[in-house]
């Protein structure tokens, strides 16, 4: 996921015609404070960060003159917040509010189509109210061979009770909405809130356009905008998790998920989805702490599961590891082994010393078990022993260290 921050999006809007208020980017109080002058002199200041919930976690101030925004930039630039490093602040306008709409496009996993949501509800709470009332979010499948008409737009709009001058300009603004969701091959384009002025104008009051990692190599125009490598959707990414994505780009065929977590302390490579939540969940309820989460497709799997354990076994702060899964179909259990113990060899890694779970099941099992085997101490487990009491297993034996 690559998470443009706001003022990317803004001038995405910007584009396509789309009203935005008046802004400008600062590093620096004084820079806020001028900004400020040049934009009326009453202003919202946020910080520029690749994340929502910046409001609920005090990221977005209100100045009402200049030299009050200097000190509301003081309290933000330099901080961080929601995991983020706050670099850079938008300064922008304030606008009199009559009404807040909530506007998103996003790709539907399960129709496998584009799907408008809308609700005439807005603002920072959201969320918390369309998750008690879901009622109140209405959902507008788009077809991919029409894209978004001004009469589906229309419609959405009239049901949201909005004047028919305002339903027009509406129109427009969310088939330019679609537009960029299309042009830069988007997964999502979101406004919230939209607004009504108390002169009765629409204004995209803040912008989100996350981009799919996928697709960047067709897009020149987000280079430096679109960075995937700085984050993993909640906070910054780790040493070892850009290591990860570096380790997953030697080959498109296959695909690593991957997180760290730095209280963590036995290096958890338990793949294949379900299996992996099960058996996370188990070490957790057994006062286990991994340190890590990994999960593979298929493709140049050998080399992968050699790199990845070789990049996570560099941790400082291990007391043992578990790799494993459920019954595995798709690739041959000794092609992942191979590469795992090719690992522990070149790291030298004494499991007769440092803990060492295996649990696998599927195709290969016996030829994983013989290339196990040439490293002593490792503990081996196949389908007889359930992936619980293999957890249980490597819990118990980083507990007494």
């Amino acid at each position: 996921m690559a998470r443009l921050l706001e003022h990317h999006a803004l001038g995405f809007f910007r584009e396509e015609k789309i009203p935005v208020p008046r802004f400008q980017v600062v590093s620096t109080a004084k820079e806020a404070s001028e900004a400020a002058a040049g934009l009326g002199g009453s202003v919202v200041i946020k910080a520029l960060i690749p994340v929502g919930g910046r409001g609920k976690a005090g990221a977005i101030k209100m100045a009402k003159s200049p030299s009050e925004a200097i000190g509301q930039a003081e309290g933000l630039a330099g901080r961080t917040i929601l995991n983020f490093p706050v670099e850079e602040l938008l300064v922008s306008e304030t606008v009199n509010i009559a009404r807040e709409f909530f506007v998103s496009i996003t790709f539907d996993s399960m129709s496998r189509r584009p799907v408008l949501l809308f609700s005439a509800l807005g603002g920072v709470d959201v969320e918390t109210i369309l998750d008690r009332d879901p009622a109140q979010l209405s959902q507008f499948p788009i077809k991919l061979s029409q894209g978004l008409g001004l009469s589906q737009a229309r419609q959405v709009l009239d049901a949201a009770g909005l004047t028919e001058k305002t339903i027009e300009e509406g129109a427009e603004l969310l088939c330019g909405l679609y537009r960029i969701f299309c042009r830069l091959d988007a997964e999502t384009v979101e406004v919230n809130p939209l607004v009504l002025t108390q002169d009765q104008r629409l204004l995209a009051l803040s912008g989100v356009i996350v981009a799919d990692n996928q697709a960047l190599f067709r897009h020149a125009e987000l280079e430096g905008m679109a960075q995937p490598d700085r984050t993993n959707g909640w906070r910054p990414l780790t040493a070892l998790e850009k290591d990860m994505r570096a380790i997953d780009a030697i080959d498109s065929g296959s695909a690593i998920r991957f997180n760290e977590f730095s209280d963590g302390d036995i290096a958890f490579m338990i793949t294949g989805g379900g299996a992996g939540l099960l058996a996370f969940d188990a070490i957790t309820k057994l006062g286990g702490h991994p340190a890590t989460t990994f999960d593979i497709t298929p493709g140049r799997v050998e080399e992968k599961m050699y790199r990845a354990t070789v990049a996570i076994l560099s941790r400082p702060g291990l007391k043992g590891f578990i790799a494993g899964g459920n019954i595995t179909n798709f690739i041959p259990i000794d092609v992942k082994v191979r590469g795992v113990v090719r690992a522990l060899k070149e790291l030298d890694i004494d499991a007769t010393k440092f803990p060492v779970v295996f649990r696998f099941a599927g195709p290969g099992v016996e030829a994983a078990r013989e290339l196990a085997s040439t490293v002593p101490g490792i503990q081996f487990y196949d389908a007889a022993t359930s992936l619980e009491d293999a957890v249980a297993r490597i819990v118990e034996l980083t507990k007494s260290r």
